[in-house]
């Protein structure tokens, strides 16, 4: 589904957690697995990046109406957002975040949709990810 990619095994992608009404917040996701990945140096990612995604959401006919519609009326950046990759020299998943997005009820949420175990992922802040908006946290 679109902006609900949940994986069955350990996969790599994108998110944002969103609130387009107070007091529901929103995963929204997209990824594939590790062996569907780009290689990025040692890692292995996601290709498509979160421009690229949200513009593809705000055009796509087939997308749920409520995500479309919410694609139309924000901005990709107005949203916290985060990246997870694979880093293949080390055997892990790192999880680049917002800072917002640090609670660990939440990060644990972007895990269990991505698959990823807590114990195999490293969880680190980017200020590529800074957004406008705070959304509440997910449970």
């Amino acid at each position: 589904m679109i902006g609900a990619f949940e994986a069955e095994r350990p996969s790599v992608g994108i998110f944002w957690v969103v609130e387009p009404t107070r007091g529901k917040p929103r995963l929204l996701t997209a990824g594939c697995s590790l062996e569907a990945a780009e290689s990025y140096g040692d890692c292995l990612t996601f290709g498509p990046g979160h421009h690229e995604t949200w513009e593809q959401w705000r055009t796509m006919h087939n997308a749920d109406a409520a995500l479309r519609m919410l694609a139309r009326v924000h901005e990709y950046e107005d949203w916290p957002r985060g990246r997870i990759v694979y880093d293949r020299s080390k055997d892990r998943f790192v999880l680049y975040a917002d800072r917002k997005l640090m609670l660990p009820g939440t990060i644990a949420r972007i895990q269990r949709q991505f698959a990823i175990s807590a114990e195999q992922t490293t969880v680190e802040t980017d200020f590529h990810y800074q957004s406008n908006e705070t959304p509440g946290p997910l449970s």
